[in-house]
């Protein structure tokens, strides 16, 4: 492996410290994990063997529609328990403590009081050899097991002490006081109902939408009473952050009934209105889960865009409140840019750099690719930020471009010109060749500023609304002459059409190197996830499926050649179909432009400020646009080739005569401009 894969640990999706107690190794090992393996096997046994229960559960159902309900139960456990055992702190994953012991016994005490019988043993033969299976003694066996762990892994989690000193006493992101009314109501509806339906299920047989027995009656009672104790605690926790393992649990089971009754709806009784009633108490459950999450979002997501686009203070507590009080006439508090910057709304520039195409897919291709040159990757290595800091990295790199594009000229060019004395430090010796590098370097300058400039167009033309007509192309490649001059390199090195780009990517290609060490930054950095910041456990699935598609669409967008040099493998059939999915998703983010800021501020959250204004419409305070000649004119700065060499020769002696490391000048003064480096 390359050094910079055995130097830096690989983390990709991270959750957030959680305040007080870290969870219990005893209790995430012992507890969550086994109960999470007994429920996924439940879960296959019912809902996907509902017509075999006689041979894989404890007792035979009677109906298929009450082996989906309950299987679908424990597959809504198996999703609350993997949830809780990712959970870093006990704080947010409490929600699932005291469920197994309700689960579980719960379902004994419904087996100790029915007077039939359960299924017999089963000879099950396995590679030629036969073996007498207690299939109901196993499950009977099983489900007391899982007291036993709560009762042995819990105490050390209420023994353990605080494992650091953030307040575990705040909410942050409360429930509004009308959804714990309503999810009091019903906790309390559905305790009540299951404890009389397991206390008398002689006199509600008949009453239940499809034929049932007294011991299903009894399961799934014990499951209305599980899910209602589950809705009663995230009531009193009041917290979504907090329960939110538990919300995706009441979507799953939601989604799981659903679709079990359309796959034995003959089996339900449609004419009856208990029919209705079971149909109606499972879409408000699965409501409620819903509801749950997307105000969840909202409040972590869409109230940190709105506060950051505005000016808000940030320190205010986090509230629906809140959030409708920022969103109120956000646009008009939108603070906007001195002027329109180098291009202007007219521009092909911004035409094509504010379609969601281009920060995403656009932007990971170009930093990918930029890899393969071995002066760039070796200045990458030496640092190891884009592995141990890739996030800010990232963020730091895509706000200066965005500022190009779209910022004010005036801080436009003060960000060029640090940009220039943080180069200074991106010096040293490339170790295949031996050569000597330069962040500086009009070569390199050019190198990463036309991948980055042509990859946001092909993202637009392949994920995108189309390609550009020959006009409005020359006018692009016009532009990324004009924002070559903000860099040390040549402006006039700039191809002005796609012939001249195809051709500058065939005079590097001899000089692009897929080492070892540039294998491995573009694996890190095609998934995308090492970009994000820490996330709750309940968005990784859909975050996974993003990125995923992302890293799908970006290799795709990726020529053969480069492909092979980079040691990257795809097939052409997820090149084809990964197209209309992308182009799909970037027309349908494009929809909203609070929706495409929300994504944006995500990947980047200090690059949300430069593009609001521009994708919001707020008009700049000067409608001017200026060339970047009469910028340093106007502003006094010297152009990037020239600027401060008497810093990048002190550097070079550092470096190169010295052999010592390059002095952190400029990078500290680079904070407020690019970002924070931490």
């Amino acid at each position: 492996m390359s050094g910079a894969s055995s130097k830096y640990s690989e983390s990709r999706l991270r959750a957030p410290e959680a305040p007080g107690k870290a969870l219990a190794p005893a209790v995430r090992g012992g507890l969550f994990g086994p109960v999470a393996l007994v429920c996924g096997a439940a879960f296959l046994a019912l809902y996907l063997g509902s017509g075999a229960t006689d041979v894989w559960f404890a007792w035979t159902v009677a109906n298929p529609l009450t082996a989906t309900t309950v299987g679908a139960g424990f597959g809504a456990a198996f999703v609350l328990f993997v949830l809780a055992a990712l959970e870093p702190g006990w704080i947010n994953a409490r929600i699932a403590g005291f469920a197994p012991l309700v689960l579980a016994g719960g379902s004994l005490l419904a087996i100790n009081l029915y007077d039939g019988d359960l299924n017999p043993a089963r000879t099950v033969a396995v590679a030629g050899f036969s073996a007498s299976v207690p299939v109901a003694g196993l499950w009977v066996f099983v489900a007391g097991l899982v007291p036993l762990l709560a009762v042995l892994t819990l105490p050390a989690q209420f023994a353990r002490r605080r494992d650091n000193d953030l307040d575990s006493s705040a909410r942050t992101a409360p429930m509004p006081v009308w959804t714990r009314v309503i999810a009091g109501i019903e906790a309390t509806g559905l305790c009540f109902a299951g404890a009389v339906f397991f206390a008398r299920p002689g006199e509600f047989l008949s009453w239940w939408p499809w034929p049932v027995s007294t011991l299903d009656l009894r399961e799934l009672s014990v499951l209305m009473v599980t899910v209602g104790l589950l809705i009663l605690q995230a009531t009193v926790e009041g917290d979504l952050r907090r329960v939110a393992a538990g919300l995706a649990a009441l979507v799953a089971f939601g989604v799981l009934v659903l679709a079990g009754v359309l796959w034995h709806a003959t089996d339900l009784h449609w004419d009856s209105p208990s029919a209705w009633v079971f149909l109606a108490v499972v879409t408000v459950l699965l409501g409620t889960g819903a509801l749950g999450l997307l105000l969840l979002g909202l409040l972590r997501v869409v109230l940190p865009v709105l506060s950051v686009v505005t000016g808000a203070e940030s320190d205010v507590p986090p509230s629906t409140a809140r959030l409708r009080e920022l969103a109120r006439g956000a646009r008009s508090r939108v603070p906007p840019h001195a002027d329109h910057g180098f291009f202007g709304p007219g521009s092909v520039t911004w035409k094509v750099w504010t379609y969601p195409t281009s920060l995403t897919v656009g932007f990971q291709r170009a930093v990918v690719v930029e890899e393969l040159d071995p002066a760039l990757v070796a200045s990458v290595d030496a640092t190891g930020q884009i592995r141990t800091r890739p996030r800010t990295r990232y963020d730091r790199t895509l706000r200066y471009f965005a500022m190009v594009a779209f910022g004010g000229t005036r801080s436009t060019m003060k960000a060029a010109d640090i940009l220039v004395k943080v180069h200074s430090t991106a010096i040293g010796v490339e170790p295949g060749s031996g050569a000597r590098y330069d962040a500086n370097d009009p070569h390199s300058q050019l190198w990463i500023h036309l991948t980055a400039w042509h990859s946001i167009l092909y993202a637009y033309e392949k994920y995108g609304p189309g390609k550009l007509s020959p006009q409005d192309e020359a006018r692009y490649w016009a532009d990324c002459a004009t924002a070559a001059e903000l860099q040390t390199c040549d402006p006039a090195d700039v191809p002005r059409d796609r012939e001249g780009v195809r051709a500058y990517f065939e005079r590097m290609r001899p000089h692009l190197v897929g080492s070892q060490v540039a294998r491995s930054t573009m694996d890190h950095l095609l998934h995308a996830e090492v970009m994000l910041p820490p996330l709750p456990p309940v968005y990784w699935p859909a975050t996974l499926g993003i990125t995923t598609a992302l890293r799908i669409a970006t290799i795709a967008a990726m020529p053969r050649w480069m492909r092979e040099l980079a040691g990257i493998r795809q097939s052409g059939l997820l090149d084809a179909l990964i197209v209309p999915v992308m182009r799909l998703s970037f027309r349908l983010v494009r929809l909203s432009r609070w929706l495409q800021l929300a994504a944006l501020h995500v990947l980047s959250p200090s690059t949300t400020p430069v593009v609001a204004p521009v994708l919001l419409g707020v008009p700049p305070t000067v409608p001017d646009t200026l060339a970047p000649a009469r910028a340093r004119e106007r502003y006094g700065y010297p152009n990037p080739a020239q600027a401060h060499l008497e810093l990048r020769a002190k550097q070079h002696q550092r470096v190169f005569t010295e052999h010592q490391t390059p002095s952190d000048t400029g990078l500290a003064e680079s904070e407020p401009i690019l970002g924070t480096r931490e």
